[in-house]
């Protein structure tokens, strides 16, 4: 099978040999099914396209928006990503509404949702929104100071800190508690597929498994403390043992 994702440590990552903690996890359920999996990393867009030209047999990680239900179907939930607004520790910050980020030099990515809230305040022009075309810009940004804000996945933000700022600079950069977005993160068929559907209910039959053996908790829980690159999923041997 060959599935289209981006570089999108510590779900997806090209430097990996496995291809990062979610890539091992689909890797296990397939190769349960017979399949072995091959993983090919281009630019998001690009991966839709060839989805829906038949080049690529899913794609991941993906949210389950309206636009994607016009050429994909969703499998079940994988994770959960966590959208939250990194700063600078030294910078007093606190949030409730989106009304109070206002005052705030805000850096995003082209091109990402941050949640129909965030989005359409945006769009309304109601936030000091500076955009950019690689998501570590905005940290490169914000660690400079340029920006006070910038909203991204916890477990990518702090991966993509742990990259770019090793030392003492990257522990200078924190998050703030509350969600700016929750989203499940899914694998996408194509829609109107034969074989994209079969693909689909045997990957939720086997995700059923691996969730009934405790692996999507640990995962989610590996994801959310920082621990993702560690995380292994349960052999079906290991399963059948306990």
């Amino acid at each position: 099978l060959r599935i289209g994702t981006g570089d999108w440590a510590p779900y997806v990552d090209q430097r990996r040999a496995d291809g990062g903690a979610m890539a091992r996890l689909i890797s296990a359920l397939f190769a349960e099914a017979g399949y072995a999996v091959e993983y090919v990393f281009y630019p998001w867009d690009r991966n839709v396209l060839m989805l829906q030209q038949g080049q690529l047999d899913a794609i991941m990680p993906y949210s389950c928006s309206p636009s994607r239900l016009n050429y994909g179907v969703c499998s079940d939930p994988v994770v959960r990503g966590e959208v939250v607004l990194f700063h600078r520790r030294e910078l007093a910050f606190d949030w409730r509404r989106i009304e109070d980020l206002r005052r705030y030099r805000i850096g995003t990515t082209l091109g990402y949702s941050y949640g129909s809230r965030f989005d359409q305040a945006q769009q309304d022009g109601l936030l000091q929104v500076q955009q950019s075309g690689k998501e570590e810009t905005s940290f490169r940004l914000l660690e400079l100071g340029r920006i006070d804000l910038h909203p991204q996945d916890r477990a990518v933000g702090y991966a993509m800190l742990r990259r770019l700022f090793p030392g003492a600079e990257g522990r200078a950069i924190t998050h703030h508690p509350r969600h700016l977005n929750t989203e499940p993160l899914r694998l996408l068929f194509r829609k109107d597929d034969a074989e994209g559907e079969r693909l689909l209910r045997l990957f939720n039959a086997g995700l059923r498994h691996f969730s009934e053996r405790g692996d999507l908790a640990r995962l989610q829980q590996a994801l959310n403390s920082g621990d993702a690159d560690a995380w292994l999923p349960t052999s079906r041997a290991q399963a059948l043992r306990d």
